[in-house]
């Protein structure tokens, strides 16, 4: 678990410091290989809505891929996971070939599940507030990076896909529905687009606390030729 957490960042060394006398209190809401850790006086609070991801990470190995994940705080606990992907549990040993996590991701790296190009969109607040949007349309996966912090946070793509469509007024449930757009038509969307969406997406489910709203770029118009030819309406007959 502490992988996930590097020391070096400062969004990470506050969620160790905030584990770090707890224990394992019970387990979670999602079978086996899930826990709740707290202060040993804690009881599990598996009632109230899940929490959403905090951070991941996956070890390859040749018994097969362990995902860990750990989720954002509730009140005084904590649930993670570190489950095998396919098969049976957790093997007591493992022969690692190589791990993953998106906690150790910098700006301009690669993807550190696939390696591949990582499309950014940087966003400031009217304060100065650093963050950037970071998606991958090979792994299909998208996670917020907060300078300041150093955290990287992972953003479930169907609801940020949601918001993308609501802010294009996409309304054909053929493309509105179907959450792999955001990645097969990645280069279709603007970064303002794509900041926009961002925007409304944490303001319904906040990843970044922001001191000041996002400055939202102004999309360049048409040329003036192209504008005009639009306001003219076709002649009948």
């Amino acid at each position: 678990m502490l992988w996930l957490l590097p020391a070096d960042r400062s969004g990470y060394l506050e969620y160790r410091r905030l584990i770090g006398g707890w224990q394992v209190v019970g387990r979670g809401r999602r079978g086996e290989g899930n826990y709740v850790l707290a202060a040993p006086s804690e009881r599990p609070d598996t009632e109230s809505p899940l929490p959403q991801l905090f951070a991941l990470g996956v070890v390859e190995a040749r018994e097969g891929n362990v995902s860990i994940i750990l989720r954002e705080p509730l009140g005084n606990q904590v649930e993670f996971e570190i489950v095998k992907l396919q098969g049976e549990g957790v093997p007591g040993r493992l022969e690692e070939i190589r791990r993953w996590t998106y906690s150790t991701w910098l700006p301009l790296q690669a993807c550190p599940a696939c390696s591949g190009f990582v499309r950014e969109v940087p966003m400031i607040t009217e304060a100065g507030q650093k963050i950037l949007l970071a998606i991958c349309a090979q792994d299909r996966r998208l996670w917020v990076y907060e300078e300041a912090s150093g955290v990287n946070h992972p953003i479930p793509v169907t609801n940020f896909y949601n918001e993308l469509m609501l802010q294009k007024n996409v309304r054909d449930p053929g493309v509105a529905l179907d959450s792999k757009r955001l990645f097969t038509d990645l280069d279709s969307f603007t970064d303002a687009e794509l900041l926009r969406a961002f925007v409304s997406y944490n303001k319904l489910r906040t990843k970044v606390t922001l001191q000041t709203s996002i400055l939202i770029p102004q999309e360049p118009r048409p040329p003036l030729l192209q504008r005009l030819m639009r306001s003219i309406s076709p002649r009948k007959g």
